[in-house]
């Protein structure tokens, strides 16, 4: 529960709303009392908790919807947030989970009230500080911190080599990672992670947001055999071609059996002419170009940080189960 989201009101942000579209609704705010709720209104005779949190992603979603199943006994909830991804809503609204963001998309379902808003963008704010360390390069550098914590002590250079960035990422990467109290300066030479659980969940909106979409390849399928058959083929580790998402967690846990099938690539032509790979755009296989050049080991899959991280932003129950095995088990321990 988050007390308040500056500058923005989510209560009188709601009774905007309703007024815009020129509905006859009674609206009344209550009292929230004793309630765990950071707000509740009434709408003619509908009353509604409000829930507010500063970002709803795939990632925290299901968390969110836990903690509020726990004290919402049944009652009609509305989620608020300061921003919620396009993915978070999506899943949302399959569950039929009202929201609400700053920006004033909204998904309100009631017993006899239906509003659907979307497309609508929050204004930026004049001289806010963006992090580089969240960008698509960031994100890379941060990926190699997340895989080895002590690599902030190597020579950048090294760091730069190892994330397939510029030199000149470097700097701005520890500057973000530091003001958003990731990154730690010990003394004069020496660095230190911090956070490193809550900087995870932050990298794996800027795997899905960032990362894997500009290092896409297209969907294929293979000639003449199952992506099962396939995934158990020696060849791909021989080849140095890596298994991500399901089929590296059903690799690593034996817990998952993978529906999805993603393998990361230096490029897509070996991989193509080895396994007689076609295009097709419903093809079960997604191909990506790797993200790092640091030394590989010669297993099958990438790096569970990777794992985790693509399980977690799929927003499935199954795979976000699979995924916290995977964090206690192959995570933590080398966080």
């Amino acid at each position: 529960m988050m007390k308040n989201i500056a500058k923005y009101n989510p209560v009188q942000h709601l009774k905007e709303i309703l007024e815009q579209q020129g509905l006859d609704i009674s609206f009344k705010e209550l009292s929230a009392g004793a309630v765990q709720f950071d707000a509740v209104v009434k709408l003619n005779n509908q009353v509604i908790y409000l829930e507010t949190k500063r970002e709803i992603t795939p990632v925290n979603l299901s968390k969110i919807l836990e903690e509020t199943k726990n004290k919402s006994k049944n009652n009609t909830i509305l989620l608020v947030g300061e921003y919620i991804t396009p993915k978070a809503k999506e899943l949302l609204r399959k569950k039929e989970v009202n929201y609400l963001d700053s920006a004033g998309n909204i998904y309100l379902k009631l017993s006899r009230l239906l509003i659907h808003i979307e497309g609508k963008t929050a204004p930026t704010v004049p001289g806010k500080y963006k992090s580089r360390a969240f960008t698509k390069a960031g994100g890379a550098v941060v990926f190699q911190f997340l895989r080895d914590p002590q690599l902030v002590n190597e020579p950048q250079r090294v760091i730069a080599e190892y994330a397939g960035v510029s030199l000149g990422t470097i700097p701005k990467v520890f500057e973000g990672l530091q003001k958003e109290k990731y990154l730690i300066k010990l003394d004069k030479n020496k660095w230190e992670l911090a956070n490193k659980e809550r900087l995870l969940l932050k990298w794996t909106e800027v795997l899905r947001e960032k990362i894997l979409p500009s290092k896409f390849l297209g969907n294929y399928k293979p000639v003449g055999k199952s992506m099962q058959e396939m995934l158990t083929e020696k060849e791909i580790k021989a080849a140095g071609f890596k298994w991500g998402g399901e089929p590296a967690a059903a690799l690593l846990t034996n817990y998952l059996i993978a529906e999805k099938f993603s393998l990361f690539v230096s490029t897509k032509v070996d991989i193509i002419k080895v396994y007689k790979l076609v295009p097709s755009p419903t093809g079960e296989l997604e191909l990506y170009e790797k993200f790092w050049n640091h030394p590989e080991d010669d297993l099958p899959y990438v790096n569970p940080i990777l794992i985790y991280a693509q399980l977690m932003a799929t927003g499935e129950s199954r795979n976000i189960e699979t995924a916290e095995i995977i964090l206690n088990e192959h995570i933590k321990p080398n966080l």
